[in-house]
């Protein structure tokens, strides 16, 4: 995994300035209001899927902006569905073990704290592959295949954590230009999905689209 080269990745298409502010701009005003929730996010992660696609197909242009992605966008959240509510049940289980541990001693949550941290930690990690199991595969019930994805990390453990901590970054970057007041944070909710992608195309390349 090149972290340089994922950074880099949106701003190969010439016209990514204007692509990325439509989509981020558009979308995130789209979902201020209730029902835009419904519009505005799909089409931005079917947008970023779409890139996603191409970069894995050795393209490098952003995919021009409209509406056209909604339907990819839930495509994918549908996907991701079982193990999104799986992950909510899991984190909610272990933290209230902590509260449960706290009630009964203080330094027993301190020592839970580090526990919920790995779960956090490992909900996150698998659920990477299965994104990625989507995105190259289009996969509808990925977010059911917990057993593939704990493989698929094993199996490539280096370039997977390499993956993981490219994410990180990426998100830590989107998160700050959330800093600058209202285009920072809507610029990023676009370059942050390219990013996501750029990431995922180069994890297909390094495993072989397994």
């Amino acid at each position: 995994m090149d972290i340089g080269a994922v950074l880099k990745a949106p701003f190969e298409d010439q016209d990514w300035l204007k692509k990325c502010l439509l989509m981020g701009v558009v979308n995130v005003l789209i979902c201020i209001t209730v029902i835009g929730i419904f519009v505005g996010l799909p089409n931005l992660i079917g947008w970023g899927v779409t890139y996603g696609r191409t970069r894995i197909k050795g393209g490098t242009t952003l995919p021009d902006f409209g509406f056209g992605y909604i339907g990819l966008g839930y495509r994918f959240i549908v996907s991701m569905l079982i193990y999104g509510i799986i992950a909510i049940v899991v984190t909610l289980v272990v933290g209230a073990i902590g509260m449960l541990l706290g009630k009964i001693a203080s330094v027993l949550a301190l020592v839970w704290l580090p526990v919920q941290l790995i779960v956090a930690l490992a909900i996150a990690l698998i659920g990477l592959p299965m994104s990625y199991r989507f995105v190259v595969h289009d996969d509808m019930m990925a977010g059911t295949k917990i057993g593939w994805a704990i493989s698929f990390i094993m199996a490539n453990l280096g370039t997977v954590l390499m993956f993981f901590v490219t994410v990180l970054i990426c998100g830590l970057i989107t998160g700050a230009m959330g800093i600058i007041p209202i285009v920072g944070g809507m610029f990023g909710a676009a370059i942050g999905q390219a990013w996501n992608m750029a990431a995922i195309a180069q994890l297909a390349k390094a495993t072989n689209n397994a």
